[in-house]
């Protein structure tokens, strides 16, 4: 391999080799370089590596460019419309009506720890599985038609020694007819074959660039590498499930079969008999490839609008249920006093809407001025109007309730071992089955109900018939309680041990923690959004603080 250069030496035509890399300004330096480029006030903080460390890089890391060629100025941020990095001036030239940018140091913020990294290794490596198991299974067919012929050559010659001298010349049209076929056969699996060898070729690249890349590329080049090997992955599962369509990759057996007449009438016979092809679905079993993607769950900013220290206002509370009412007003379920709580948008205490004789659990809002609670030791359900202060209707659920969702036309509830949907007169529309002591909040997303499980720190998915979808733990979530999501889909986690609020993507099943006790969190409960207003709402236990964020997705 050529002796690099340095490239600022380059500049001024000396040439002097370089010892070193500097990553952000992709330059080689020689020694000096390297020094002055240190103590440089703009770029003492640059990364640089080894000659011999840039030499480990893929080639397709090395494609890529931190830099706008167009403006000569780094990158800095990612039109996700377009799907490419560029420059602030290029947002008036090229992105103008684009609205789905982000700063390109959030987009590849923890690439190298991100979901995406296991996602395109493990697609890569079960990529690689298939092509070796299709040229196993294909290896193995053509063993187990070579032994086919020895059976049909071995059948052939049986019924040839039951004849005379006539049989010579037909036999040998036989024989000359089961090599044909064989030939034929052969010859499309080889093909096969030395297709999968080039896509084996190409895995086996990409899975030896790959440990390279994760210790000497830069994020940003590891970003558009992932990005590279997604797409080549993509390409290469194409080719190969492409070939599960091709009748080669049907299992085809030779067979014999021997003219009747053959045993009886010699001298009739002029032909020996048939090579037959017979074509099966192939009984291989593929690993599942959904050709990877790079969706990270980019961080969410907040703003916040307001405390709430409802303790203060009220004396002692324990709020197990919050609400963002749609005049912003917000309503808090007292569990320790039985009463709802409703404060102004600006903080201030309005009044006691209601002091039930059971203690109440969690809210929802229904419509109007109607919100339903839960009283799970008495099993009941109230529609209260906030407004009038009282319980316009009650519902016997004859179970515990804890946690409630409303459609404006139905309840979701969840009671003890099931899910059940109540129209707004208490009638069971349907139940869920879905067992889990310690599954008491939910939300519902796209027609899936999400829940938490407060017991063994999980995040779960079903369908409306029960059916487990997807769970999900981490070690910052502990003990989730609350659970809300916006308008996006991204799920809001009240996580009462970690005292922290969790973000969590559904699509990727990644998550990072959005605010923490040092925003004020002490053992956080319950939680609401907005979705309409971007507002977040988190009530603390302990304390009897409440907290109001704006969302800035």
């Amino acid at each position: 391999m050529s002796k690099e250069l340095c490239t600022l030496h380059l500049e001024e035509d000396v040439s002097i080799s370089a010892d070193s890399w500097c990553i952000e300004c992709q330059t080689f330096l020689c020694l000096q370089c390297e020094k002055d480029h240190k103590r440089n006030r703009a770029s003492k903080r640059h990364t640089i590596i080894s000659s011999v460390e840039y030499k480990q890089l893929p080639a397709l890391i090395l494609e890529f460019s931190n830099w706008c060629d167009e403006h000569e100025k780094k990158y800095d941020f990612f039109c996700h419309f377009h799907d490419t990095a560029g420059f602030v001036t290029c947002i008036k030239d090229q992105h103008k009506e684009c609205r789905d940018l982000s700063p390109l140091d959030d987009v590849i913020k923890g690439i190298k720890s991100s979901a995406t990294v296991n996602k395109v290794k493990t697609e890569l490596q079960n990529l690689n599985d298939n092509v070796v198991m299709i040229a196993s299974h294909l290896d193995s067919r053509l063993i187990a038609l070579e032994k086919q012929k020895v059976q049909c050559f071995e059948e052939i010659q049986r019924t040839r020694k039951s004849v005379n001298d006539h049989l010579d010349k037909i036999e040998k049209r036989i024989l000359d007819d089961l090599d044909s076929g064989l030939f034929k056969i052969k010859s499309k699996l080889e093909k096969m074959l030395n297709e999968l060898k080039s896509t084996k070729t190409k895995i086996n690249n990409l899975q030896n660039d790959f440990p390279k890349m994760m210790e000497f590329a830069t994020d940003l080049q590891t970003y558009n590498g992932l990005r590279q090997m997604a797409k080549i992955t993509d390409e290469e599962f194409s080719k190969v499930d492409n070939l599960k369509s091709k009748d080669e990759f049907k299992d085809m057996n030779m067979k014999l079969k021997i003219v009747e007449a053959l045993r009886s009438f010699e001298k009739n016979i002029d032909s020996f008999g048939k090579i037959l092809i017979e074509t099966v679905p192939s009984s291989l079993q593929l690993k599942s490839l959904k050709g990877p993607q790079i969706n990270l769950l980019l961080p969410i900013k907040s703003k916040l609008i307001n405390t709430l220290k409802i303790s203060d206002v009220v004396g002692q509370c324990k709020i197990h249920g919050c609400l963002i009412l749609p005049q912003e007003n917000f309503l808090f379920v007292d569990r320790r006093n039985k009463r709802i709580l409703l404060f102004s948008q600006d903080g201030t205490f309005k009044r006691t809407v209601i002091i039930f004789v059971d203690g109440p659990s969690d809210v929802c809002y229904i419509k109007d001025d109607i919100v339903a609670i839960t009283c799970p030791e008495a099993g009941l359900i109230h529609l209260v109007d906030t407004e009038k202060k009282r319980i316009e209707n009650t519902i016997n659920i004859k179970g515990y309730g804890y946690g409630i969702k409303s459609d404006g036309e139905k309840l979701f509830v969840r009671i003890e071992d099931s899910f059940i949907v109540l129209d707004l007169d208490g009638n069971t529309i349907y139940r869920i089955q879905i067992p889990g002591k310690y599954i008491t909040q939910f939300t519902i997303i796209e027609n899936n109900i999400i829940c938490t499980n407060w017991d063994t720190s999980e995040v779960l998915s079903y369908d409306m018939k029960g059916n487990l979808l997807w769970k999900y733990s981490h070690d910052q979530i502990r003990k989730p309680i609350g659970i809300a999501n916006d308008s996006s889909g991204k799920i809001y986690l009240s996580c009462l041990n970690s005292e922290k609020i969790v973000v969590l993507s559904p699509t990727d099943k990644s998550s990072y923690t959005f605010l923490t006790n040092l925003n004020g969190l002490n053992k956080p409960f319950s939680i609401h959004i907005n979705q309409q207003r971007s507002l977040l709402l988190v009530a603390n236990r302990r304390d009897g603080e409440a907290f109001v964020y704006l969302i800035q997705t």
